[in-house]
């Protein structure tokens, strides 16, 4: 591992940890948690040996940036865990972290992660303002695809809430995006559940086979705009 000393410039440091962390990244996704949490060790103890003197400007800031990324890595692996607690005041340190650097990547990323973990610790009211803070983000950059997985959970809020014709339509406008647009690059990131067969049928049988197609077509013709401002009313 790197040290911190006169051979050793804190840049390639960062980068290494940078390194360390994506692929504890892509350990949490094939759910070797016990891999991913020693990659991320590793990346934090890099990282913290960096002086506070050492970066200045825009290198202490993606300084910041891996150290959020390695809080959001870990709140993966406690949320995978069942530890909603702790998954939930690690993505809260993520997206402290990706405020300050005013990038609308990450920012995406942290706000539909602590949205997972309110939703889990049963606070949907707080899950929702974040998914609609995230939806708002994704609609200004154009993001579509993005904004589409964000349809997506507040579908199931929706349906947690106890209003299923706003979940199916969140779901069809969600799906009817997907399709027309490809997959993008969040889900890539962050650990999407589709809805499956059983939710649908499940949301049919609370409102029936009529008001179930009425939503389906509404969401499915509605577009990117109007579903986006259909999800940002409140509830």
């Amino acid at each position: 591992m790197y040290r911190q000393d006169n051979d050793r410039p804190a840049v390639p440091v960062t980068m290494h940890a940078l390194v360390l962390v994506v692929l504890g990244h892509l350990a949490a996704r094939r759910r070797d948690y016990a891999g991913a949490g020693r990659l991320v060790d590793a990346s934090r103890a890099l990282l913290r040996e960096l002086r506070d003197d050492d970066l200045t400007g825009f290198d202490r800031l993606q300084q910041q940036v891996a150290l959020g990324t390695v809080d959001r890595v870990l709140g993966l692996v406690r949320l995978s865990q069942g530890d909603n607690d702790a998954a939930a005041r690690l993505f809260t340190g993520g997206l402290a972290v990706a405020r300050r650097a005013q990038d609308w990547n990450p920012l995406l990323i942290s706000l539909y992660d602590l949205a997972l973990a309110r939703q889990a610790q049963g606070d949907l009211a707080g899950a929702a303002g974040h998914l609609q803070e995230g939806l708002a983000l994704a609609a200004q950059a154009g993001d579509e695809t993005s904004a589409a997985y964000y349809l997506e959970v507040l579908a199931g809020i929706a349906g947690a809430q106890d209003n299923p014709q706003r979940a199916v339509r969140l779901f069809a406008a969600a799906r009817s995006i997907l399709d027309a647009r490809g997959s993008g690059w969040l889900h890539a990131f962050v650990p999407r559940v589709p809805p499956d067969d059983a939710a649908l049928a499940a949301l049919r049988s609370r409102i029936g086979d009529t008001a179930f197609e009425q939503a389906q077509a509404w969401g499915r013709s509605a577009g990117s705009t109007r579903a986006v401002e259909y999800a940002l009313q409140q509830a």
